[in-house]
């Protein structure tokens, strides 16, 4: 009998007790990447206790790991058994013959992605002589363009923000690719976010969110909001967008929107969260949010549907004797996460 108050008193007060349980997901070693200047290798700047710099960016597009490695100035698509397909980028120490590899000069890569046809899309941000390209602060915020390459790794077009290259990208938070092969750009300045979407080399929207106000006030106080993060739905016609709200410094809760970018209106509010902790993480399949909450060494994740109930909790248990991890997760919404060991990054798959 106690039990079964016990679960009615969950689905009265939850709509079930789903987020009482949380789900442990294994990983497995999907790649491994020795430390090198070699092809399928990563340079790692570290000394005896943790990084010195952290000069890449990994990430996993359609089955395959690119890495970004600003140390070697090199982009490389890598396959799940951690052979290189293709380089581009310094190669003045690769056997072309024995490597598919084209040279290019990079000044600083920022943003990657790839589209369905393997076109390559990538940040070049441009360093002014004060800064070093190790300066990451001069570097995010320096003025960069999109380069488009093939699949062979041949350049194909430059793009700013009208499309050619005439007015450059200042900070870029993201590029995405849509389900019709469409590319978005996620743009901050310091004081707004810009979302521009590109069909090829025409811009055809564009929406700057200084023009919504997001401000609260109940009976006695005002709450000013704060964009902290912006989703792009896989079908590329709405957005989610993650807004923080402060009573002066003071968190107060963080809520989500749908806005439409056909109709270019923020059309309803998906759910309220006061925990500060949930931070939006990813949206799968256009249908399922995921909120991670860093508890200690474990990473969890509470999954919210677009109506905002809770239907699940996950966490993911990390070997923590490992210098630096991340975790990151693929167009399918796939969780993975890379660790560097004293030598060597390796590449876990979760599930």
């Amino acid at each position: 009998m106690k039990k079964i108050i016990l679960f009615l008193i969950c689905l009265l007060l939850s709509g079930g007790c789903t987020k009482w349980f949380v789900n442990s997901l294994s990983s497995k070693t999907y790649a491994s990447l020795k430390n090198g200047d070699g092809p399928g290798q990563i340079q790692i700047v570290r000394d005896e206790y943790s990084l010195n710099d952290l000069s890449f960016r990994i990430e996993v597009h359609r089955d395959r790991i690119i890495t970004a490695d600003n140390n070697l100035k090199r982009l490389q698509i890598i396959d799940g058994n951690s052979n290189p397909e293709l380089m581009i980028g310094a190669i003045q120490n690769i056997d072309k013959n024995r490597n598919k590899a084209v040279n290019f000069n990079f000044n600083v890569i920022g943003a990657f992605t790839m589209d369905n046809d393997n076109n390559l899309y990538v940040q070049n941000r441009l360093i002014s002589k004060k800064y070093s390209s190790s300066d990451q602060e001069g570097a995010n915020f320096s003025p960069s363009y999109i380069l488009v390459f093939d699949e062979n790794g041949e350049l194909q077009y430059t793009m700013g923000k009208s499309g050619t290259p005439d007015i450059p990208f200042f900070y870029i938070e993201k590029l995405f690719i849509d389900s019709d092969n469409r590319l978005f750009v996620l743009s901050r300045t310091f004081n707004t976010w810009e979302l521009f979407r590109f069909n090829k080399r025409k811009r055809e929207k564009y929406i700057d969110f200084s023009k919504f106000d997001f401000k609260e006030s109940d009976n006695k106080n005002t709450y000013n909001g704060r964009i902290e993060n912006i989703l792009i739905l896989k079908s590329g016609n709405e957005v989610v967008v993650s807004v923080a709200y402060y009573h002066d410094t003071r968190f107060k809760y963080r809520k989500l929107y749908e806005l439409s970018l056909e109709k270019d209106k923020l059309t309803r509010e998906i759910t309220s969260i006061a925990d500060p902790k949930n931070v939006l993480f990813n949206i799968v399949d256009d249908k399922i949010l995921y909120f991670w909450n860093i508890e200690g060494k474990d990473v969890k994740f509470m999954l919210v549907n677009m109506e905002g109930n809770i239907l699940n909790n996950i966490k993911l248990v990390f070997d923590n004797n490992n210098i630096f991890s991340k975790i990151i997760h693929d167009e399918n919404g796939v969780i993975f996460s890379y660790h560097i060991y004293n030598d060597t990054m390796k590449i876990f798959k979760w599930k």
